[in-house]
C-alpha cells in the first residue's frame, strides 16, 4: 500500500449545504516519507504554504523548509545520533535551539526551546531590562504501556499553555481514535476531535467539534497510490467542486 499522494478535503457548511474544499495535499517519496506538504489557502488570493522535508540515511528527518510567497523560509535543521533525536535549530523569525530528551527506547520525552529572552529578577522575580539566552518553551510527553503518546503538554516561558490527550482502543495497538485538546489548565476540553480509519490503517476522517460554541470541523483523507497516481500520468477523477489536482 505504497502511498504516493495524500489528498485532504475540508468540509464547510453554512447550515443548509456542505462544501467541499481542497486544503491539503501530500506527497510521498519512494521510502513512504512524506517529502512535501502543500496546505492551499480558501481563495485564489490566499497563498499556498508548501513545506519540504529531507531526511537522512535511517529515514529520520533532518530538514524541513516552510515557503510562503510572502514570507521569508522557516527553515528546521534536525540533529539525530544514531536512530535518536537529539536537537533541533531554526532561525526565523528569530534563532530558537531544541534540545530532545529521549528514554533509551528513543520515545521523546520532553523538548526544550531556547532562545533570547527577558532576564528576571532571581529573587523578585521582576525584569532586570537585560535579556539571556534561555527556555523559552517546553513540551513534555507522556505514554501508556504500549508506548503510544497519551499525554502532551506545552509550556511558554514556565506557564502552561496546553494539553493534548489521546485516547486508544483497549488493546493499545491502533492509532488513536480521538484526541482532546484542553486550554491552560481546564479541566473540560475546548474541542475533541475523533479519527476513522480504513481496514489497512490509513486515516480517512477527522470530525473536530468545538465544546464551546458546538461547531464541527470535518477533513477528509484520499490516498493515490503508486498503481494509479499521477506520476503514471493518470490523473484522479476530480471532486464534485474540485477544480485541480496537483498534476505530474
Amino acid at each position: 500500500y505504497k502511498v504516493d499522494t495524500c489528498r485532504v478535503y475540508e468540509n464547510v457548511s453554512n447550515g443548509q449545504q456542505t462544501v467541499q474544499y481542497l486544503k491539503k495535499a501530500y506527497l510521498f517519496d519512494g521510502n513512504g516519507n512524506i517529502s512535501q506538504e502543500i496546505e492551499f489557502g480558501q481563495s485564489e488570493f490566499d497563498g499556498h504554504t508548501i513545506t519540504k522535508y529531507e531526511y537522512n540515511a535511517n529515514n529520520l528527518i533532518s530538514r524541513k523548509i516552510v515557503m510562503r510567497v510572502d514570507r521569508d523560509p522557516i527553515e528546521y535543521t534536525y540533529y539525530n545520533v544514531g536512530n535518536k533525536w537529539t536537537s533541533m535549530v531554526t532561525t526565523y523569525p528569530f534563532q530558537k535551539e531544541y534540545t530532545v530528551q529521549t528514554n533509551d527506547q528513543g520515545l521523546v520525552l520532553g523538548i526544550l526551546g531556547k532562545a533570547m529572552i527577558p532576564e528576571k529578577d532571581s529573587i523578585t522575580s521582576e525584569p532586570t531590562g537585560k535579556e539571556i539566552f534561555g527556555v523559552m518553551e517546553e513540551y513534555e510527553y507522556r505514554y501508556n504501556r504500549h508506548s503510544k503518546i497519551f499525554k502532551e503538554n506545552y509550556y511558554y516561558q514556565g506557564r502552561i499553555v496546553r494539553t493534548i490527550t489521546y485516547q486508544y482502543t483497549p488493546n493499545g495497538y491502533s492509532p488513536p481514535i480521538s484526541m482532546s485538546y484542553f486550554k491552560e489548565e481546564s479541566k473540560l476540553p475546548e474541542t475533541t476531535t475523533t479519527f476513522t480509519y480504513d481496514p489497512t490503517g490509513f486515516l480517512l476522517m477527522e470530525v473536530m467539534k468545538d465544546n464551546i460554541t458546538g461547531y464541527t470541523n470535518t477533513l477528509e483523507y484520499e490516498y493515490a497510490y503508486h498503481n494509479d497516481s499521477p506520476i503514471f500520468e493518470k490523473v484522479p477523477e476530480l471532486k464534485e467542486n474540485q477544480k485541480f489536482w496537483l498534476g505530474k
